[in-house]
């Protein structure tokens, strides 16, 4: 039995029960009377049992045994819950976590103390507690069908990998002359690329994410601040179904968390301000999630005291030397822009949820890094909007990356008809391809040519269409073939012509997309 196979499985499917699991308890601890809830819980505190005990992983399954009695007992609506219970059962599942991926290990003396405390409390009834109730029947329905299975990232990009590498082997395949290939030779090689390409194109739709499930991940993070700072706050999701792709969303991770510490730190109100206010002392955080033409555009509102105009008044004053007058003429979309700026801050003192370090222009910063844009909108009492505003433009390509002279750039590998090193070039077919370097205007002195590029399609240079066949550049140093997250050019560089897009590598280094057809 292959142990070490079966432990990374578990880890696996553990970390998947386990984040269902939050979403289900801050649901139960919202309506705790709701036997379906707790059914739901205990199952999938079950399963971990379950597969921790067929891996003889002890701690974990006598933990998953002690919150299972206390989910039964909710569940048969014997004792009813209470805030505190689903509070140990909360802290329980962090401690599953820590022990899933740390391999069972409880011997650091800060875990070996969460561990004492939260064992204790589960090792007795949950009557000392809450209080025994009369039992309220709820039906329970049965579980859904399954219609998604988890697939670790890292396999899908290693899938598109090979599928981009079988490609790539047709481009090196020797020139044949038409009398050389059979008719039923070349139909059978377009119908491969063909399937081929069908196979790239649907691997590609692995990588969508629903943004509901992108929010998943910020579900327990919101109930943790806003209990930790004295604030009720719902949070809902609209337009959830809308599928991204999760590179995308992956950057776009931090942007959202500080959004969503600002409103919970400056935004909410604290209950009792809410209901004297004439609020409900619950505040309220929205995602809009909508693909308006070429865009993604994200919208995170609040309910909350809006932004202090009067702060970003003063800042206006004393750190732009602007007057009450010219203050006064400013749009509210560059008014509220203010706050963008680095030396921008409107409190006195810096918490951990916003202050030094967590900033509106991290975000600024964050959202124009992947040429995006910002606007916001806040009115006193009724809360602030945040509309986030992103190119749909923005996918993941595979290029073949090179070197030319001090540049990093690249072109589509579907573009590349062949790599050939410069040494197998003919003398005849030597001064048979286009100065590349000269058209960018890269100095000479800085170029080493290794490798000659044969680009599919025909372009232009310097004013005149080359020839159908395909066009031949050296560059210095092939890189290699790899994923880009590509993204528009901003206006300025657009109008140069010679190139499509900025390429980041999977490093964090950045490649210039070059479009063939504008050279």
């Amino acid at each position: 039995m292959d142990l070490e196979k079966y432990k990374k499985i578990f880890v696996q499917e553990s970390s998947k029960y386990l984040e269902e699991l939050d979403i289900v308890l801050i649901k139960a601890e919202k309506d705790l009377p709701n036997q379906q809830l707790w059914g739901e819980i205990h199952g999938k505190i079950h399963s971990i049992k379950g597969m921790a005990k067929a891996l003889s992983m002890e701690r974990i399954a006598g933990l998953c045994h002690s919150m299972e009695d206390w989910c039964k007992q909710f569940q048969g609506g014997d004792i009813k819950p209470s805030g505190d219970a689903v509070q140990l059962l909360i802290d329980g599942a962090d401690l599953l976590k820590g022990l899933v991926v740390g391999k069972d290990d409880v011997s650091s003396p800060e875990n070996l103390k969460e561990w004492d405390r939260i064992t204790a409390r589960l090792a007795n009834s949950p009557d000392e507690l809450v209080k025994h109730v009369t039992p309220e029947v709820r039906l329970v329905s049965s579980p859904s069908k399954i219609d998604r299975i988890r697939v670790d990232y890292s396999l899908i990009e290693e899938l598109l990998a090979r599928s981009q590498e079988i490609m790539l082997l047709e481009k090196r395949l020797p020139p044949l002359s038409q009398d050389q290939i059979s008719t039923g030779l070349r139909i059978w090689i377009d119908n491969y690329m063909s399937m081929l390409k069908g196979l790239h194109f649907q691997l590609a739709q692995l990588r969508l994410m629903p943004v509901n499930d992108f929010v998943y991940l910020f579900e327990k993070t919101i109930r943790d601040l806003a209990k930790k700072y004295n604030r009720d706050v719902g949070f809902e999701v609209v337009g959830g179904e809308l599928e991204v792709d999760i590179g995308l969303l992956d950057r776009l991770r931090e942007p959202f968390m500080h959004l969503l510490r600002n409103s919970i730190a400056h935004g909410i109100e604290p209950p009792d301000e809410r209901v004297n206010g004439g609020k409900n002392q619950e505040g309220k955080i929205v995602l809009e999630a909508d693909k308006i033409g070429n865009n993604l555009v994200l919208k995170v509102s609040d309910d909350g005291r809006g932004i202090d105009r009067t702060a970003i008044t003063e800042y206006l004053k004393n750190k732009r030397s602007m007057s009450d007058e010219e203050i006064s003429r400013m749009p509210d979309d560059e008014f509220f822009n203010a706050i963008l700026s680095v030396d921008f801050s409107s409190t006195h003192g810096t918490t951990q949820l916003a202050g030094r370090g967590i900033g509106m222009d991290v975000i600024a910063r964050a959202i124009g890094y992947l040429n995006g844009s910002m606007a916001i909108h806040s009115e006193p009492s009724k809360g602030t909007q945040f509309t986030i505003r992103l190119p749909l433009s923005l996918s993941i390509v595979y290029a073949i990356v090179f070197q030319l002279g001090e540049y990093t750039l690249s072109i589509p590998t579907s573009n590349v008809a062949s790599i050939e090193r410069t040494e197998a070039v003919s003398s005849e077919e030597s001064g048979a391809f286009y100065d590349l370097g000269d058209r960018l205007g890269i100095d000479a002195q800085t170029r080493k040519p290794t490798h000659i590029l044969k680009v599919r399609q025909a372009i232009n240079i310097n004013g005149e269409t080359a020839k159908e066949t395909p066009v031949r550049f050296a560059v210095d140093t092939i890189i290699g073939n790899m994923p880009l997250m590509v993204m528009p050019l901003g206006e300025l560089l657009s109008r140069a012509g010679a190139f499509s897009g900025v390429g980041i590598m999977e490093n964090g280094g950045i490649s210039i997309l070059l479009d063939m057809d504008k050279i």
